[in-house]
Order: C-alpha cells, then structure tokens, then sequence
C-alpha cells in the first residue's frame, strides 16, 4: 500500500493505492495513480508532496526491460 499526498485546489489530499497503482505519467512531469474507481490521476512533480511505502514496496529492480 501506499500514501500519496498532494496538492489540491482544495487543500492538501491523500489517497491510498496499491503500489502498482503508481507509474510514470505520459501527460504530465510526474506520476499516475490508478484510483479504486478505475479513474487515473496524475500528479505534477510541483504538486507532489510525498509517496509513501514500506521499505521493501518502495525498492526498484533495475535489472529487467
């Protein structure tokens, strides 16, 4: 699971996804969150203000495509 929390025209907002949720986004310069309602988010770097995760959630394996 992780905890993203963001800059919204309303305030500052989290949500909670699974990590797998979470990719690069193709719109913006930052990331895409996969909500529960099969709707996409996508967060600008600037808005951002953390992504967090468990320890081993959080590592990256570089050594695939």
């Amino acid at each position: 699971m992780a905890r993203i929390t963001y800059d919204d025209p309303e305030g500052v907002e989290t949500v909670e996804v699974e990590t797998e949720k979470i990719s690069d986004s193709g719109k913006v310069h930052g990331v895409r969150v996969q909500l529960e309602d099969g709707g996409y988010l996508h967060l600008p770097y600037a808005r951002l203000y953390s992504i967090e995760t468990s320890e081993e959630e959080g590592k990256v394996d570089y050594s695939g495509p």
